[in-house]
């Protein structure tokens, strides 16, 4: 007999698709087990590396985003971000909200949600 499988720490989906599109939950600077980035450089380029997998995964791409929901801790990071981000998409860029905001984990210096088309 299998034992049960662990439940999640959230009760969500990474991703959804749905009529021709992928809905990405907030993406969130970890990897597996490893720590946390403590820079904001360092965080802001992993939850974006996060969004590429979670597209890829969900059959879509960086090219492909529609929306760009952007959550930073300190307004400060602002330029940080958008020079980060820069790196990832390009022209035509996808819509973009982008809030200061506190994300749940203190340690959490950014999140970043998406919808693109599949």
């Amino acid at each position: 007999m299998n034992a049960p499988s662990k439940p999640a720490a959230f009760p969500l989906s990474r991703f959804r698709a749905h009529n021709g599109t992928v809905w990405l939950s907030g993406q969130v600077p970890v990897r597996g087990s490893d720590p946390i980035p403590e820079s904001f450089e360092a965080q802001a380029r992993l939850v974006l590396e996060n969004v590429r997998a979670a597209l890829e995964a969900g059959g879509s791409s960086l090219a492909r985003v529609l929306k760009v929901n952007c959550f930073l801790r300190r307004e400060s990071d602002m330029a940080a971000f958008n020079a980060i981000y820069q790196e990832f998409f390009s022209a035509p860029f996808p819509a973009r909200t982008t809030l200061v905001a506190a994300p749940p984990n203190p340690k959490f210096l950014i999140e970043i949600e998406a919808v693109a088309a599949l």
